[in-house]
Protein backbone atom coordinates (compact mmCIF):
# COMPACT_ATOMS: atom_id res chain seq x y z
CA UNK A 1 0.00 0.00 0.00
CA UNK A 2 1.46 3.58 -1.56
CA UNK A 3 2.03 6.40 1.51
CA UNK A 4 0.61 9.08 0.65
CA UNK A 5 0.15 12.82 2.34
CA UNK A 6 -2.18 14.71 1.77
CA UNK A 7 -1.96 18.72 2.79
CA UNK A 8 -4.52 21.23 2.31
CA UNK A 9 -5.22 24.73 3.10
CA UNK A 10 -7.83 27.57 1.94
CA UNK A 11 -8.19 31.15 2.09
CA UNK A 12 -11.03 31.26 4.33
CA UNK A 13 -11.55 30.43 8.08
CA UNK A 14 -14.40 29.64 9.91
CA UNK A 15 -17.98 29.86 8.83
CA UNK A 16 -18.50 33.59 6.99
CA UNK A 17 -19.46 32.45 3.54
CA UNK A 18 -17.16 34.84 0.76
CA UNK A 19 -15.30 33.54 -2.20
CA UNK A 20 -12.26 31.18 -1.36
CA UNK A 21 -9.58 29.15 -2.74
CA UNK A 22 -7.52 26.33 -1.84
CA UNK A 23 -4.79 24.58 -2.39
CA UNK A 24 -3.66 20.55 -1.79
CA UNK A 25 -0.51 18.89 -1.99
CA UNK A 26 0.00 15.07 -2.68
CA UNK A 27 3.19 13.64 -1.44
CA UNK A 28 4.33 10.00 -2.08
CA UNK A 29 8.11 8.12 -1.83
CA UNK A 30 8.54 7.06 -5.29
CA UNK A 31 12.27 5.11 -5.70
CA UNK A 32 13.28 6.55 -2.06
CA UNK A 33 12.39 10.42 -3.51
CA UNK A 34 9.55 12.54 -2.43
CA UNK A 35 7.24 13.25 -5.20
CA UNK A 36 4.19 16.05 -4.77
CA UNK A 37 1.61 17.14 -6.87
CA UNK A 38 -0.66 20.06 -6.18
CA UNK A 39 -3.92 21.04 -7.12
CA UNK A 40 -5.69 24.53 -6.68
CA UNK A 41 -9.62 26.17 -7.38
CA UNK A 42 -11.77 28.37 -6.11
CA UNK A 43 -15.64 28.67 -4.90
CA UNK A 44 -17.84 31.39 -4.55
CA UNK A 45 -19.83 32.19 -1.66
CA UNK A 46 -18.17 29.35 -0.13
CA UNK A 47 -16.93 28.47 3.83
CA UNK A 48 -13.78 26.65 4.81
CA UNK A 49 -15.18 23.71 5.66
CA UNK A 50 -17.16 23.71 1.78
CA UNK A 51 -13.61 25.02 0.41
CA UNK A 52 -11.53 21.79 2.91
CA UNK A 53 -14.02 19.28 1.67
CA UNK A 54 -13.81 20.09 -2.22
CA UNK A 55 -9.73 19.92 -1.96
CA UNK A 56 -9.78 16.71 0.03
CA UNK A 57 -12.24 15.62 -2.73
CA UNK A 58 -10.32 16.60 -5.48
CA UNK A 59 -7.31 14.98 -3.91
CA UNK A 60 -8.43 11.62 -3.08
CA UNK A 61 -10.11 11.43 -7.10
CA UNK A 62 -6.36 11.57 -8.34
CA UNK A 63 -5.68 8.36 -6.26
CA UNK A 64 -5.34 5.62 -8.59
CA UNK A 65 -4.71 2.48 -6.03
CA UNK A 66 -5.63 1.83 -2.07
CA UNK A 67 -3.11 4.16 -0.30
CA UNK A 68 -2.28 4.71 3.37
CA UNK A 69 -3.66 8.45 4.16
CA UNK A 70 -1.74 11.21 6.31
CA UNK A 71 -4.49 13.72 5.89
CA UNK A 72 -3.68 17.42 6.91
CA UNK A 73 -5.56 20.50 7.18
CA UNK A 74 -6.32 23.48 9.41
CA UNK A 75 -10.13 23.23 9.48
CA UNK A 76 -10.74 21.53 12.75
CA UNK A 77 -14.81 20.60 11.77
CA UNK A 78 -13.82 18.68 8.82
CA UNK A 79 -10.75 17.01 10.48
CA UNK A 80 -12.78 16.23 13.65
CA UNK A 81 -15.93 15.19 11.77
CA UNK A 82 -13.53 12.49 10.13
CA UNK A 83 -11.46 11.45 12.65
CA UNK A 84 -13.80 11.25 15.88
CA UNK A 85 -16.33 9.22 13.32
CA UNK A 86 -19.16 11.97 12.92
CA UNK A 87 -19.15 11.56 9.63
CA UNK A 88 -19.49 7.81 9.62
CA UNK A 89 -22.48 8.46 12.45
CA UNK A 90 -24.22 11.14 9.96
CA UNK A 91 -24.00 8.25 6.97
CA UNK A 92 -25.34 5.62 9.04
CA UNK A 93 -27.99 8.18 10.49
CA UNK A 94 -29.47 8.82 6.92
CA UNK A 95 -27.31 12.10 7.00
CA UNK A 96 -28.75 13.41 9.89
CA UNK A 97 -26.41 14.89 12.63
CA UNK A 98 -27.16 13.79 16.47
CA UNK A 99 -29.75 16.80 16.98
CA UNK A 100 -31.99 15.39 13.77
CA UNK A 101 -30.96 18.02 11.26
CA UNK A 102 -29.37 17.26 7.87
CA UNK A 103 -26.17 17.67 7.62
CA UNK A 104 -24.73 20.98 5.87
CA UNK A 105 -22.86 20.00 2.74
CA UNK A 106 -24.24 16.69 2.41
CA UNK A 107 -22.92 16.51 -1.29
CA UNK A 108 -19.56 16.69 -0.53
CA UNK A 109 -19.75 14.76 2.56
CA UNK A 110 -21.10 11.91 0.23
CA UNK A 111 -18.53 11.94 -2.01
CA UNK A 112 -15.31 12.62 0.29
CA UNK A 113 -16.40 9.31 2.41
CA UNK A 114 -17.25 7.45 -0.89
CA UNK A 115 -13.83 8.43 -2.14
CA UNK A 116 -12.11 7.79 1.34
CA UNK A 117 -13.85 4.00 1.97
CA UNK A 118 -10.80 2.81 -0.71
CA UNK A 119 -8.07 4.10 1.84
CA UNK A 120 -6.58 3.41 5.21
CA UNK A 121 -6.86 7.12 6.94
CA UNK A 122 -5.69 9.65 9.66
CA UNK A 123 -5.99 12.91 10.21
CA UNK A 124 -4.18 15.77 11.83
CA UNK A 125 -4.38 19.75 11.98
CA UNK A 126 -2.00 22.58 12.22
CA UNK A 127 0.22 23.99 10.44
CA UNK A 128 2.55 21.55 7.92
CA UNK A 129 5.96 22.54 6.32
CA UNK A 130 3.45 23.15 3.68
CA UNK A 131 1.35 25.67 5.03
CA UNK A 132 3.61 29.07 4.37
CA UNK A 133 3.81 27.61 1.10
CA UNK A 134 0.28 27.04 -0.07
CA UNK A 135 -0.66 30.13 1.62
CA UNK A 136 1.43 33.00 0.24
CA UNK A 137 0.51 30.99 -3.32
CA UNK A 138 -2.87 32.14 -2.78
CA UNK A 139 -1.86 35.87 -1.45
CA UNK A 140 0.34 36.03 -4.44
CA UNK A 141 -2.67 34.80 -7.16
CA UNK A 142 -5.20 37.06 -4.97
CA UNK A 143 -2.39 40.10 -5.78
CA UNK A 144 -2.69 38.86 -9.57
CA UNK A 145 -6.05 39.01 -10.02
CA UNK A 146 -6.06 42.66 -8.41
CA UNK A 147 -4.10 44.13 -10.46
Amino acid sequence: MQDVNIYIETSNKGPVRRDGEYIYVLECLRDGEPVTRDGRGQLKNTTENQLTLQALLEALSRLRCPCELRIYTQCEYVANAIKNGWARQWQKNGWQTAKGKPVKDLELWEKVMDQLDRHLYRLFGGCTEYSIWMADEMRRDKTRNNE
